[in-house]
């Protein structure tokens, strides 16, 4: 991953969470708005339409080469956020990994165990916010040769899954964050008024993120498409 402090203030309040949150929410916000149907956009709260028949399969290549484009160093991007009402996203566990799409994808099981992290979404440019969701989930989705694929996914990555499967079902994460840690960047930058005390209740909200959270399930399973 790039250096999460480099475009952090000095003296902006020093947090790995605070630092990692900084990092997306200013990608985020650059390049959302020229690229991505934003929050607000009516397809953003429709549930997308499977993939299906000759003519969506045959269209998938470049419905998939052009997730690729967007995706850039992101973590994850679907169909609604481009416009296109498909069932169809683009996912990696890691900014190094190579992304892989899962078309038609559904949650099969979802484990007991709950986890809040932090959020941010190429939809909803400049914020951040705490989510509560499964730690682990076992999956099912189709590879672009239809290949049905069925596997388990764990921490971020599992959490990657459920944000942009939210997507296709017209669901965005301010939906399910609590409200009280939703953050705009300015105060993770060190710009926003009273920002040491912002950033002070916002580590009372949600845990700071761990490295194993980050490499828990490298390695398993099928990484291409």
């Amino acid at each position: 991953r790039p250096p999460l402090g480099r475009h952090r203030r000095a003296d902006a309040p020093a947090s790995l969470v605070l630092e990692i949150l900084a990092w997306q929410t200013m990608r985020t916000s650059r390049r959302a708005c020229s690229s991505f149907v934003l929050a607000g956009h009516p397809v953003l709260r429709r549930v997308a339409t499977p993939v299906r028949g000759v003519a969506a399969r045959a269209d998938l290549p470049r419905l998939d080469a052009t997730l690729r484009s967007a995706l850039g160093e992101h973590y994850g991007v679907a169909a609604p956020q481009l416009g296109t009402s498909a069932r169809v996203f683009l996912l990696r566990a890691h900014a190094d990994d190579e992304p892989w799409i899962a078309i038609n994808p559904s949650i099969q099981r979802r484990s007991r165990e709950m986890v809040a992290g932090w959020e941010t979404c190429l939809s909803v440019p400049g914020y951040a916010a705490s989510v509560e969701r499964p730690a682990a989930v076992d999956v099912r989705y189709e590879r672009l040769d239809g290949t049905a694929v069925e596997r388990r996914l764990r921490g971020f990555e599992a959490r990657v899954f459920q944000h942009e499967l939210d997507h296709l079902d017209g669901i965005l994460f301010t939906d399910k964050a609590d409200p009280r840690s939703l953050v705009h960047e300015s105060y993770l930058l060190g710009d926003g008024p009273d920002s040491e005390a912002v950033c002070a209740s916002l580590r009372q909200l949600a845990p700071e993120y761990e490295e194993e959270e980050y490499e828990e399930s490298a390695g398993e399973g099928p990484r291409g498409p």
